[in-house]
């Protein structure tokens, strides 16, 4: 099965009389992904007074959704909406950037028909950790990895690229995939393409042949926005 991923990042709430580093507050985002599933997230990230993008402390928040499904004795469908917030430590120079941050998740499962055996069904709040980064230039290793403490659930992604276009800052590369939680594991690895749309945004593109194991009772890991 084939994973499809379309991002786009933009940098906004530039304030003039500053210089060009300083003038950038946060960035905003949008994408979603086909595969065994299809789903959709966006958000954004706003540095608070006194810090900028890449330095110091940040607010983000983003909203998701999508569908599923997946099979135990039956066939299940299953429907999900989440938002969720957080407080972010940003960090960059030469060498890159990196984010940590954490705060409250909220999702909201429904399941056509009814699985007792998945906890995550229903409306839940959880407590959600996540980092993200890139280190090097030309040749650049990114990554991205989320936890959520009481639900159990993970997702790691580590890529690496090269810039083949300077101009239109056009990269090329694989990226790997580890999602799941105590009852599911699904892992990916692909070929991976970004570059600059105009205007500020960027374009990703990802395409992961997707393999599963699922133990006893299973469910499929959406997701969350970056």
């Amino acid at each position: 099965m084939i994973s499809l991923r379309f991002l786009a990042l933009l940098a906004v709430l530039a304030f003039s009389g500053q210089g060009a580093l300083a003038q950038d507050r946060g960035v905003i985002y949008a994408g979603g992904s086909v595969g065994d599933g299809a789903g959709g997230y966006g958000g954004g990230l706003i540095s608070l007074p006194g810090n900028s993008l890449g330095h110091g402390l940040a607010l983000r928040a983003g909203v998701n959704g999508g569908t599923y499904r997946y099979r135990t004795t039956e066939r299940i469908d299953a429907t999900y909406i989440g938002a969720e917030a957080a407080l972010v430590y940003q960090t960059s120079g030469s060498w890159g950037w990196a984010n940590i941050g954490a705060g409250p998740r909220f999702t909201k499962t429904d399941l056509d028909p009814n699985d007792p055996g998945n906890k995550l069904q229903g409306s839940r709040w959880d407590v959600g950790v996540q980092t993200d980064g890139v280190l090097g230039d030309r040749w650049r290793l990114g990554w991205f990895g989320s936890w959520g403490v009481r639900n159990e659930s993970y997702m790691a992604q580590l890529r690496f690229t090269h810039a083949v276009r300077r101009q239109s800052d056009t990269r090329l590369g694989v990226e790997a995939t580890l999602q799941g939680d105590p009852t599911y594991k699904r892992g990916g690895l692909g070929a991976y393409v970004s570059t600059a749309l105009g205007g500020g945004w960027t374009g990703q593109l990802s395409a992961c042949p997707i393999s599963a194991r699922r133990r006893a009772r299973c469910h499929a890991v959406h997701r969350r926005g970056r």
